[in-house]
C-alpha cells in the first residue's frame, strides 16, 4: 500500500484546493477531459496555490506525453501561468507497477522551496488522473533532485503547509441520493485534512455524516463507524461496521442508489479507479441487487439535476 506523503514548505503555508476555477463549481468535468494544473496568478491568488483546467486529448493520443505538453504550455485561463521554467522538456516517461517514472531536463533542477513544490504537485496532480498512475517520480537528466522530502509524489495524499500540524481544506464532491428518490444528487464541500486525517478518510466522514442540501438524503445509519479506508493498485478499500448493514433502507433500489452514492463519492478522488465495500473486513455479496462481492466503478450516470 501507498504511504502517505507530506511535503512541507518553511516559512508559508500554501492551501491546495479543488478545481474550483474552471471545473467543480460547474458539475462534473467534460467526459474524457482531464484537469491539468497550474500555478494560480499572484493576482488571482485567494486560498488556492494551483488549480486546474479541464483539456480533452485528442484522440489516440497518449496520456503521459500529451499531458505533460499541456503542462509546459501556457494555461488557456488568465488567472493561471505555468510553474515551470522555459525550456523544460520530458526526456523520457516509464510507468511501472503503477509508479510513473518522469525524467525531465536540467531546466527543472533550477526550481527550489516553494517555486519547486508547485510544480511537481502540478505534474502529480494532473498525471495521477491517468489510468494506472498511483504516484510520480520525478528525475532531471536521470538524477534525483536533494531539495525534497520524498521523491514520490502522490495525488491523493498532497498536502502544501507551513507545519505538520497546519489543517489543509480540499473541496471534494459528495454524492447522496436525492430527497424525491430520483437517482443521485452531488454536493461539493470543503474537507479539512490533516497528516493524522488523510484525505479519503476525510471524505468518508464528511459522506457518513449525510447531505447538507435538502434536495438530498441518506439512509446512512448513524452508529455506522469507519474501520478503515485505504487505496492499493487503484482500489480504495473502504471498511466500515456491521452497523451499516444493519440499518439500510428496506427498499431495494434505495439500497443501491446508496451503494453507488459511496462509490461514486470515493472514485472521485484521484488514484481511484473502483471502490470496493467491505463490511467487518469482508465484502458483502450484493446490496440492493447490486453485486458487491468485487469492486465497483463509479456510474456517473445517476446523477439527476
Amino acid at each position: 500500500m501507498r504511504k502517505r506523503v507530506l511535503i512541507l514548505l518553511c516559512g508559508i503555508a500554501l492551501l491546495l484546493c479543488a478545481c474550483i476555477g474552471q471545473g467543480a463549481e460547474r458539475g462534473q468535468p467534460p467526459k474524457g477531459a482531464y484537469g491539468v494544473y497550474y500555478a494560480v496568478s499572484a493576482s488571482n491568488r485567494g486560498s488556492a496555490a494551483v488549480d486546474c483546467e479541464y483539456r480533452t486529448l485528442e484522440e489516440g493520443a497518449q496520456p503521459v506525453p500529451a499531458l505533460m505538453e499541456l503542462l509546459l504550455a501556457q494555461p488557456e485561463n488568465l488567472g493561471l501561468s505555468s510553474p515551470f521554467p522555459t525550456g523544460v522538456r520530458l526526456l523520457s516517461w516509464q510507468l511501472e507497477e503503477g509508479q510513473l517514472h518522469l525524467d525531465l531536463s536540467e531546466q527543472y533542477g533550477g526550481l527550489s522551496g516553494v517555486a519547486l513544490t508547485v510544480a511537481d504537485y502540478c505534474i502529480a496532480l494532473t498525471l495521477c488522473q491517468v489510468e494506472g498512475v498511483e504516484r510520480v517520480y520525478i528525475t532531471v537528466e536521470g538524477d534525483e533532485m536533494p531539495f525534497r522530502r520524498t521523491q514520490q509524489l502522490s495525488a491523493d495524499d498532497v498536502v502544501l503547509s507551513g507545519a505538520e500540524e497546519e489543517a489543509v481544506h480540499v473541496r471534494v464532491s459528495l454524492w447522496f441520493p436525492r430527497s424525491q428518490g430520483d437517482g443521485l444528487g452531488v454536493e461539493y464541500r470543503q474537507v479539512t485534512r490533516t497528516e493524522e486525517h488523510p484525505l479519503r478518510e476525510a471524505v468518508l466522514t464528511a459522506w457518513l455524516s449525510g447531505p447538507e442540501y435538502q434536495s438530498l438524503t441518506t439512509s446512512v445509519p448513524e452508529d455506522t463507524q469507519i474501520r478503515s479506508v485505504e487505496l492499493e493498485n487503484g482500489i480504495c478499500y473502504v471498511n466500515l461496521s456491521e452497523d451499516f448493514l444493519s440499518g439500510l433502507p428496506s427498499d431495494s433500489a434505495q439500497r443501491a442508489l446508496l451503494v453507488y452514492a459511496l462509490v461514486n463519492t470515493m472514485g472521485s478522488l484521484d488514484s481511484v479507479a473502483g471502490v470496493q465495500l467491505l463490511v467487518e473486513g469482508e465484502a458483502p455479496a450484493a446490496i440492493g441487487g447490486v453485486d458487491t462481492s468485487q469492486p465497483l466503478i463509479p456510474d456517473l450516470s445517476l446523477e439527476k439535476n
